[in-house]
């Protein structure tokens, strides 16, 4: 019987030391620098290599990870941050003060901010280290973010990160040296990346399995429908139309089980406000557009798969979402508006100006699912109202360079939300515009003022308040074309145990999150 049960737990331990948990990515990872982590997808492999100075649960409270604890003075400018004692990175040496100085140092450099802008974090008045495991953080103004940007600040070792004039380009982009409890194996590219459970991992938050492995789905449908029916992703993103073939027992016999879960993210259309590369730099022209969102079609999808229509920067699983009812889109009222500034139809249907100029827009969009999506449709719509767009697919990677560059007059793609709305800041403030994030171009002081006002305001109504007047003044500059809020749908193999969600509705970002994953026999 002793023989048995010794034969048993080899084979659990050979198991678990043999099968890495495979997890499907929807694009290539741009880096593994917490400090340049500009994209979701990213994130998901950083949250279990770096750790957090402070953490979540699945319920949103703030929990110390790195840090020991932290002292907050009453008047709210003068922050005390203690490390755990024993704390190592991945190369041996101990974790110190001096590194998280030298990492918020590092978020101010322009090359830096231009791939990822930690607004809350970088603006931190004064950060000093005061021994080898206390730093004090000294501000002019108490803020109420100060744990959502403790909670967004992952430090990297001082001695190894040296960020050149081109980090995307740096090898430690895929060979990171964390703190977290896995560590990047050799060979980690834009689209394969491995990772074991790092022995040395000291912190209050250990993985429970020893591999993962991160692979970028095939850009072609069928292909990545295939390898999912063969098993070989254990996590992996789906369409909502093959979700629901899951659902309904059309995949055949396999371990796949569907999960759903809304996600404090939206898809939307992103417009060019820059009035030197785009025609949309005039409001006029972006108001008419939002009376062209396809509003016919989104009902329609609605009665296939659970979705809400967007109608606020932030979604309802945020504290500053914004429910007031929107008025509903009219293509009629888009022609009138059209008309009003100075865009009447030529003999081939399409509107041009007094000068002979075409309305000629271009948008880029991802290759969709089926024949008719929300671009396809929005582009319909633009036609009937005398606007010629040409819609493009390119990947999407292509269409955020393509944004980064300002090249085009829409874009495309889907946004993931914060736990704070102070973290969009750098998406609609002039300061986004230096950073380089505010791929839009989209300017208006009051917003400016507002956010700014907004991240130190430290009554709670009062601070909600603010959020709700941005909302407002961002929905009539039309910057962007919000479609729905987003559902994440989900094949999971039924032998994946530990699967949660956070607040956001993400299963990475939070403890125990995917650290907590296991398979079973």
């Amino acid at each position: 019987m002793r023989l048995r049960v010794i034969l048993a737990s080899s084979l659990v331990v050979l198991l678990q030391a043999a099968v890495p948990i495979s997890i499907a990515l929807d694009k290539p990872v741009m880096s593994l620098d917490p400090l340049l982590l500009a994209r979701e997808v990213e994130v998901q492999v950083v949250d279990l290599v770096f750790d957090r100075l402070v953490t979540i649960d699945e319920h949103g409270k703030y929990l110390p990870q790195m840090l020991e604890s932290w002292e907050i003075s009453k008047d709210g400018r003068n922050i005390l941050l203690k490390l755990r004692p024993g704390l190592t990175w991945q190369d041996g040496s101990p974790v110190e003060a001096e590194d998280l100085v030298a990492t918020w140092r590092m978020l101010s450099l322009p090359q830096v901010r231009k791939v990822f802008d930690l607004v809350g974090v970088r603006t931190f008045d004064s950060v000093v280290a005061e021994g080898p495991l206390t730093v004090r953080i000294r501000l002019k103004q108490p803020r109420a973010t100060i744990l959502a940007d403790l909670y967004n600040f992952q430090p990297v070792p001082r001695k190894r990160y040296r960020l050149g004039v081109e980090p995307l380009k740096d090898p430690l982009n895929y060979a990171p040296v964390g703190s977290g409890p896995y560590r990047v194996l050799p060979g980690a590219n834009a689209r394969e990346v491995r990772l074991e459970r790092w022995p040395g991992y000291r912190g209050p938050n250990p993985g429970l399995w020893d591999q993962f492995r991160f692979r970028v789905q095939p850009s072609d449908k069928a292909d990545y429908l295939r390898q999912i029916k063969a098993g070989e992703y254990h996590f992996a993103d789906l369409d909502w139309f093959h979700h629901y073939l899951l659902r309904h027992d059309a995949f055949g016999t396999t371990t796949l089980v569907p999960l759903s879960v809304p996600t404090a993210s939206y898809d939307t259309f992103w417009l060019n406000c820059d009035t030197k590369r785009s025609l949309l730099g005039d409001r006029r022209l972006r108001r008419a557009l939002a009376e062209l969102v396809p509003l016919d079609f989104l009902l329609a999808q609605r009665r296939l798969h659970p979705s809400r229509l967007a109608t606020s920067l932030w979604p309802p699983l945020s504290w500053a979402y914004d429910a007031t009812p929107q008025t509903l889109p009219r293509l009629e009222k888009a022609q009138a508006l059209l008309d009003e500034a100075g865009w009447h139809r030529g003999p081939d249907g399409v509107r041009r100006d007094a000068g002979g100029r075409p309305l000629h827009l271009v948008m880029f969009a991802a290759p969709g699912y089926s024949k008719l999506d929300a671009p396809q449709a929005f582009a319909e719509e633009a036609r009937k109202a005398g606007i010629d767009l040409d819609l493009r697919r390119v990947s999407i990677d292509e269409i955020l360079a393509k944004a980064a560059k300002g090249e085009g007059d829409l874009w495309a793609y889907a946004w993931n939300t914060s736990l704070d709305p102070d973290a969009e800041a750098p998406l609609f403030t002039h300061e986004g515009i230096v950073g380089g994030t505010n791929l839009t171009r989209y300017q208006n002081p009051t917003v400016d003022r507002l956010f700014e006002q907004a991240r130190h305001e430290m009554d709670f109504d009062r601070r909600r308040a603010l959020y709700l007047q941005i909302n407002g003044l961002v929905q009539r500059g039309f910057p962007l074309l919000q479609l729905t809020y987003g559902v994440a749908y989900l094949a999971v193999d039924r032998r994946l145990r530990g699967v949660a969600f956070d607040p956001l509705g993400q299963s990475y970002g939070y403890v125990p999150g995917r650290r907590g994953w296991t398979l079973a026999e």
